[in-house]
């Protein structure tokens, strides 16, 4: 509800669409039962990620405490999903996991998921969001390409932020982790962003091998499509299962390409 005193602010906004979802749901394989599912996990992995923040320090941009718990914002409309959080540096380490969590969960429902993160002014309470980083962050969606969640630079200098030479050792690692540089024309949260580290070992931790698995079953059966637009995001996403899991330590095998 708008009250008198709601006003823009600056937020972090995701904006991610689940590609063919569409498709799906107008299809005679369509089951209301597995979408429930998918919007509850979906639930559950913000509630999951809404997490307690270090104490005592300030964040530098935005003088709140770090202790804090992350209250994102957050809203479905059909294929659409929209999380946004306040500007801070803590929230964009939080928005940044969460981007990579449900895309690498949404593996698992059979489907690839494309969109963007980006900072801007905003209204976004319950059911109602306006202003003008909603609509960038469509507009960066709709550009089309590969199908990841593309990094604004503004929201990526807010995850960098940094007062102490302890903060910037965590920032690089989670950086590292969290945000893919090659292979497109912008910074991206990498889709496989956990298990491109744990593919370094030998023996990898079985809920890792299972959801490599979802994202083999998922591309292998997207390289089968007959549509050249379709067929060119599976074949991306392909190219980069490849890059980052095949070949290592672990033995994952690569998957063939058409």
């Amino acid at each position: 509800m708008i009250r008198d005193e709601s006003k823009f602010e600056l937020r972090h906004v995701l904006y991610c669409d689940l590609l063919g979802f569409s498709n799906y749901a107008k299809s005679e394989f369509f089951e209301a039962g597995r979408c429930f599912r998918l919007f509850k996990q979906l639930d559950e992995w913000i509630i999951d990620a809404s997490t307690h923040m270090a104490e005592n320090d300030l964040d530098k941009a935005s003088g709140r405490k770090y202790d804090y718990i992350v209250n994102p914002e957050l809203i479905y409309c059909s294929d659409s999903l929209i999380v946004s959080t306040p500007a801070t540096n803590i929230d964009a380490m939080w928005l940044f996991e969460a981007a990579a969590r449900i895309q690498n969960g949404m593996c698992a429902h059979g489907f690839l998921l494309r969109g963007s993160i980006v900072t801007g002014n905003l209204y976004h309470s319950g059911n109602t969001i306006f202003g003008p980083a909603i609509v960038d962050a469509v507009a960066k969606d709709k550009s089309g390409g590969a199908p990841v969640i593309l990094i604004d630079e503004l929201s990526l200098k807010y995850f960098c932020l940094a007062s102490t030479d302890e903060d910037e050792q965590i920032i690089n690692i989670r950086k590292h982790q969290l945000v893919a540089e090659d292979d497109c024309d912008a910074s991206y949260i990498d889709p496989f962003w956990m298990s491109k580290i744990a593919v370094d070992q030998e023996i990898i931790h079985p809920k890792i091998r299972i959801n490599l698995d979802y994202w083999r079953t998922l591309i292998e059966g997207g390289l089968k499509n007959k549509c050249t637009n379709i067929l060119e995001k599976y074949t991306w996403m392909a190219n980069r299962f490849n890059k980052v899991i095949c070949n290592k330590a672990s033995g994952i095998k690569s998957i063939p390409l058409p």
